[in-house]
């Protein structure tokens, strides 16, 4: 059994994670208290009330809607966004700031699909804006795609708390939506940026290592087949950066596909 911390010792975790915080890094667990502390006050009137908003906005309790029929009924991107925002299927949806739907050209002959948003995503309402997003830019522009000649989107539209890693009920709440998105947008190649994207959409258990630098077919309902690279998520790479030269490699993979189209 492991002896409970002195206040000692928290008082120094307590700095420890002050310094943590400082540098950037979130959705720490919490302190275990000193057996002396007293027990946690209940919760205020305001954040009773918050949780009962949710609870009537249909937040932390089975779904009230049918997103697939939701997403289907979508006939263009503008309509999948307010189908989006209408949605209170995803319990992310109760903790993020706002819906993250997509930018760049729908028209575009590239469709890029990563994980879900991040916290300067969820702050200005667009994907791929932090600096993963400004990777991503720079790794387009090195093949001549920018946002006029791109769509990037992602398949989870509300950011986990802490930027956690979406569950497998998050994703399945969104996967209608996401997929509708590619339907209405039809790319000529689809770009997977990230495990999650390309397990999810390709309806793969193997991981991106595998995945990555292989082309796929992305099947549409209607029995279209549509080229799909998974390539590293640029946050990935940015922890990473050894592993450039392999997402050059699929750059120029992707390159040379869009020409032979």
């Amino acid at each position: 059994m492991t002896a409970p911390l002195n206040p000692e010792d928290i008082r120094a975790l307590k700095s420890l994670i002050s310094w943590w915080e400082q540098s950037g890094v979130e959705a720490l667990p919490p302190l275990p208290a000193p057996k002396s502390a007293r027990p946690a006050p209940p919760p205020s009137m305001e954040a009773r009330a918050t949780g009962a908003q949710a609870r009537q906005a249909g937040f932390g309790a089975a779904p009230t809607q049918n997103g697939r029929a939701m997403a289907q009924a979508a006939q263009t991107v503008g309509e999948l966004k307010q189908a989006l925002d209408a949605f209170d299927g995803c319990p992310l949806k109760a903790t993020a700031t706002q819906t993250v739907y997509a930018r760049g050209n729908p028209q575009a002959d590239v469709m890029v699909v990563g994980e879900a948003p991040g916290r300067d995503e969820d702050r200005e309402g667009a994907p791929f804006i932090g600096q993963a997003g400004q990777l991503l830019d720079r790794m387009l522009a090195a093949i001549g795609l920018n946002e006029t000649s791109a769509y990037i989107t992602n398949v989870v539209f509300w950011r986990p708390p802490g930027n956690r890693k979406p569950t497998d009920a998050e994703i399945e709440a969104c996967l209608p939506f996401a997929e509708r998105h590619i339907e209405l947008v039809r790319p000529k190649v689809i770009v997977f940026a990230g495990g999650i994207s390309a397990q999810s959409l390709l309806h793969s258990k193997a991981g991106i290592m595998a995945l990555r630098g292989r082309w796929h077919d992305y099947t549409l309902s209607d029995g279209t087949m549509i080229p799909a690279l998974p390539m590293y998520h640029p946050a990935f790479l940015l922890r990473r950066p050894q592993e450039k030269a392999k997402s050059w490699q699929d750059l120029l993979s992707l390159k040379a596909k869009l020409a032979a189209l």
